[in-house]
């Protein structure tokens, strides 16, 4: 853990790439522990929970960042909602003499764009010329739909889970590649356009990974089927 072990202190090293890699492990599974004591609440403010969500969401741990978001209790976002908050409040406990209408307190946007609907650049891309889209169903959502309006165009995911299928729409811009991951049983569980994925015009499967087929993306619009799918 880094100083007192609070779960801001221990997410910043993470992210900030202070923390090795063989350290990461123990580091978010301390976070984890410690959000699961206090009953999925964060001891984070505005500053620190960027921080939290983001190492949360890196450690593929968006499970515990939805248990987080879904309280209603002080302190959470539901807890704003309960007290008739249309804008985020400036203090978790809604403070009526603090701001009403704040960005504070606003970091979960990134984590809903970035893995619940799963669009973001790749690591090494200039100008989203690289993008990733992976996307991470969790709880009892059932739907998700997002765009983001980048430098080389529209780019966008939706996902819905009918029955036990999970069906996946993204658009890649033009004079872009991307990287999909898909949450699949197998890659033999999963189509494109009524057809294996596998053989789809302008997909090249890459691997198979955690739970996920992974494909190589050319500009277009692909329309996935991932047959069977469980979180």
């Amino acid at each position: 853990m880094y100083v007192s072990g609070n779960q801001v202190s221990n997410a910043m090293p993470l992210v900030l790439g202070i923390a090795g890699p063989e350290c990461a492990g123990a580091i978010v599974k301390a976070i984890v522990e410690n959000i699961r004591s206090l009953n999925n609440h964060t001891t984070a403010g505005e500053i620190g929970l960027r921080y939290v969500l983001q190492a949360l969401s890196d450690a593929g741990r968006s499970d515990v960042i939805y248990d987080m978001l879904s309280r209603t209790d002080v302190p959470s976002y539901g807890y704003q909602l309960s007290r008739g908050a249309t804008s985020l409040t400036e203090a978790w406990d809604t403070d009526p003499n603090e701001s009403q209408n704040m960005f504070m307190l606003g970091e979960a946007e990134e984590w809903f764009y970035k893995a619940l609907a799963g669009i973001g650049s790749d690591p090494d891309a200039v100008g989203f010329d690289r993008i990733m889209i992976k996307p991470e169903p969790v709880g009892d959502v059932k739907w998700c739909t997002a765009s983001y309006r980048s430098v080389r165009g529209p780019i966008s995911s939706h996902w819905e889970i009918v029955d036990r299928d999970l069906h996946l729409t993204v658009a890649i811009p033009p004079n872009t590649t991307a990287t999909v991951f898909i949450p699949a049983s197998s890659i033999d569980a999963v189509t494109e356009g009524g057809h294996a994925a596998a053989e789809s015009e302008g997909l090249k499967l890459l691997r198979v990974e955690s739970g996920r087929a992974v494909f190589a993306a050319a500009s277009g619009t692909y329309n996935f089927i991932s047959r069977g799918f469980k979180r």
